[in-house]
């Protein structure tokens, strides 16, 4: 196989590099080697490498990392997450220019251009930094936004979900960013065929259009042929069942199932605690169980972005998962429902404040009010 040239985000652990093609310091790579860690690809990056030639026909398949879970939750914890406030103008900056390169890429599939495998890359990086960065930023920017487009919006929200739900799972950076492209390519196959072709009938025109990226990890496009399995043997393909299906189709089939629940097509939204209840009723026969409970103890029972109306009769804005005690999220008060005015907009820690508990999720528009006015 001829030499590849490939942008560092595209390097991966066992790649065999051959030498630099594009750099912005004066390092030399004085021998050809493997790639055996990602601190090896820091390093590079650090010193100005853009762009290497690698030889596919050298690769080491045996250090490409394992898709394994974990048997521990490793909770985000103030240590290591940036704060809210703080976080989310860059968020919001971030957030839109994921907007204009998903449209792009969809752009470019309905003019039957290729797909670019690079601005592709990039969005999945970018979005795995913002997430670990502070996820309840990127979930409730996520659950905000309106778009015409919703087959831009689905996958844009299958990404995020994604980014959060890999992390979660302490899965490496790689595998997370693999996830994400997997997220933001699945339904790829509906802009050719209408937004309202089913999931399962959209599979095929999906991998016909991802065919001919040959750097596309090969992981991605088993987990995008795999995400309508059933773990019964029920879904498509028919009869693929329990640990034939791969743990990477496992969650692209939650976070798809989820976001098409939040977000029928051409139907009112249902509330995320509806949601989260109709996932359940999905396991064990169709989804994976304990996959399932991690997911939405990852994104929330109430997710950020999503609005509360406390036992007082208070509306409030979730900003803030509480990932030890899950009905407890922080929040921002706005308004009340019972009076029917504004009120002085305060962050609460409900944790902390357990005399004014939360009764269920609420449709904001049902107010006439539209909940980015308060974020």
């Amino acid at each position: 196989m001829a030499l590849q040239d490939v942008t560092l985000q595209q390097l991966r652990l066992g790649d065999y590099v051959v030498k630099v093609s594009r750099q912005t310091g004066d390092i030399l790579i004085k021998e050809a080697g493997l790639i055996r860690s990602q601190k090896t690809i820091e390093t590079l990056r650090k010193k100005g490498v853009l762009r290497v030639w690698i030889d596919p026909d050298k690769a080491d398949q045996s250090l490409r990392p394992s898709m394994a879970p974990t048997s521990s939750e490793q909770e985000p914890t103030a240590a290591h997450r940036a704060d809210f406030s703080e976080q989310l103008p860059r968020g919001e900056q971030f957030f839109q220019s994921l907007q204009r390169k998903q449209s792009r890429l969809m752009s470019s599939c309905r003019q039957n251009k290729p797909i670019d495998l690079e601005l592709v890359t990039e969005v999945s990086c970018g979005l795995a930094d913002a997430v670990s960065r502070n996820q309840d930023v990127m979930l409730c920017l996520s659950r905000m936004a309106e778009s015409s487009d919703q087959l831009l919006q689905h996958a844009i929200n299958s990404a995020v979900y994604m980014a959060a739900f890999g992390q979660q799972m302490q899965l490496s950076n790689n595998q997370v960013q693999d996830l994400i492209t997997a997220a933001l390519l699945h339904d790829m196959g509906k802009i050719q065929l209408g937004p309202e072709t089913d999931d399962a009938s959209a599979i095929g025109a999906s991998l016909r259009l991802l065919a001919p990226l040959q750097r596309l990890p090969t992981e991605v496009s088993l987990w995008i042929a795999q995400h309508c399995a059933y773990l019964d043997g029920s879904g498509s393909p028919k009869g693929l069942h329990g640990e034939q299906i791969t743990l990477g189709a496992r969650m692209l089939a939650i976070v798809n199932h989820y976001d098409n629940l939040c977000y029928p097509l051409d139907k009112r939204r249902m509330n995320p605690q509806l949601a989260s209840k109709k996932l359940l009723d999905k396991t064990p026969y169709q989804l994976d169980s304990e996959l399932t409970q991690r997911f939405i103890r990852c994104i929330g029972i109430y997710p950020p972005g999503s609005v509360v109306l406390l036992q007082s009769g208070k509306l409030a804005l979730v900003l803030e998962n509480n990932h030890k005690t899950p009905t407890q999220p922080k929040v921002k008060v706005f308004y009340h429902s019972t009076h029917q005015h504004h009120l002085s907009p305060k962050v609460l820690d409900l944790a902390k404040h357990q005399d004014d508990p939360i009764e269920h999720c609420v449709d904001l528009a049902q107010y006439g009010l539209n909940a980015r006015n308060y974020l």
